[in-house]
């Protein structure tokens, strides 16, 4: 095979000129129209993953927001006797306690069933309760109740804010 007599395509049949050239960023020639350099495009997937952990970082931190923080219910109240009141945990040592509530008490026409169980995270409410427990008095606490359980907070969902 005959190399040397066919054309070479990397030449100009003209001037013998290569047609490629591998300059790289030499300026364009007068007469020839110049291409503007094309700026770096990111890559659309890694754009789409980075979103995605945005979205699911945010969403996350909504839903631990609306469970743990945020209390469904405020400023309840309930009158009872406090029956018993401990301090308790294996990790966490968090106030518990049990309350017969006043209203439950009343009604003769059901048979009792409900105790109040709480938890306090306030030290000096909890002195309260303790100094109320098997006294006999009545006593009121104000309390919120979450939808989920935080360990150092107490073991239910619903926390005495104070004690009248």
């Amino acid at each position: 095979m005959d190399l040397d007599s066919k054309p070479d395509n990397f030449l100009s049949e003209e001037k013998n000129e290569p047609v490629i050239k591998f300059e790289g960023g030499a300026p364009a020639e007068a007469g020839s129209p110049s291409v503007p350099e094309k700026p770096k495009k990111r890559h659309t997937m890694r754009r789409i993953f980075w979103w995605s952990v945005v979205v699911v970082v945010l969403s996350l931190a909504m839903v631990a927001w609306v469970r743990y923080v945020n209390p469904y219910e405020t400023d309840m109240e309930e009158h009872g006797y406090v029956v018993d009141f401990k301090r308790q945990g294996v990790l966490f040592k968090t106030w518990e306690g049990q309350m017969i509530v006043q209203s439950a008490l009343i009604d003769s026409t059901r048979p009792y069933s409900r105790d109040f169980v709480f938890s306090v995270d306030n030290d000096d409410v909890a002195r309260k309760l303790a100094a109320a427990k098997g006294t006999g008095r009545e006593v009121t606490v104000t309390y919120k109740r979450y939808w989920g359980v935080l360990p150092w907070r107490g073991a239910t969902s619903t926390v005495v804010t104070s004690v009248k």
